[in-house]
């Protein structure tokens, strides 16, 4: 029998550092619900599921708390969070950070930037036309990264890493209407333009638009009975 893999597998991942590794795999196994909302986590159980050592899971959990998916309660132990950022709330403030950054990127990005973007719209486009709804996240999520990363403000980038980390599940639902996973692209496209056209004001608002848009559609479908997030 295939043994079944978890977010919490002894890590084996030479690309990445240890620490980084570690932290990834404890925040998919929360985001994932591999890790229930209020459970205690153990970290002699993480240091031996995950083949580290406890300085190590140490730091992993203190960046998780930093950014809100766990609790640390002096002389009581480490808890992850009983509920995350409603919905609505997180999603508009991810809109307000991606928007900075599309601003930021129009007056920052390289040609070799402006190249990245423009080969993984075209990577998106396959993606759309014939792929899974999880390799079209991928692809997407992708050119989020270029974004901010041609932003060069790495305060920007890593906030909008923390809230992403709250709605993927609206993300992952609004690309798997195929329609809307369309209309995202060619969003995405028109966010470019306006970068490559180095117009901050325009990129700022077209980045937003895309979010808040995104958000509607899935609103939208839970008050037509779609299945809540």
């Amino acid at each position: 029998m295939k043994k079944q893999t978890t977010a919490l597998t002894a890590v084996n991942d030479q690309f990445r550092s240890l620490s980084e590794t570690v932290y990834e795999r404890i925040r998919e196994a929360i985001l994932a619900r591999e890790l229930r909302p209020g459970e205690r986590l153990s970290e002699r159980m993480l240091v031996d599921k995950l083949g580290v050592s406890s300085t190590t899971v140490k730091r992993a959990l203190q960046q998780l708390q930093a950014e809100g998916l766990v609790e640390i309660q002096p002389r009581k132990g480490t808890y992850v969070v009983e509920s995350f950022p409603a919905m609505e709330e997180n999603t508009v403030m991810r809109a307000s950070l991606e928007g900075l950054a599309a601003r930021f990127a129009a007056s920052k990005a390289t040609g070799e930037d402006l190249k990245e973007m423009r080969l993984q719209l075209e990577e998106m486009r396959r993606r759309t036309e014939t792929d899974t709804q999880q390799n079209i996240s991928k692809a997407n999520a992708r050119f989020h990264f270029l974004v901010h990363r041609a932003s060069y403000n790495p305060y920007v980038g890593r906030l909008i890493d923390v809230l992403r980390n709250f709605d993927r599940d609206l993300r992952h639902q609004a690309l798997s209407d195929h329609d809307e996973a369309v209309r995202g692209l060619k969003d995405h496209i028109s966010v470019f333009e306006a970068i490559e056209a180095r117009d901050g004001d325009l990129a700022e608002e077209r980045m937003r638009r895309h979010i808040l848009r995104t958000l509607e559609f899935v609103k939208t479908g839970i008050r037509k009975g779609g299945k809540p997030l």
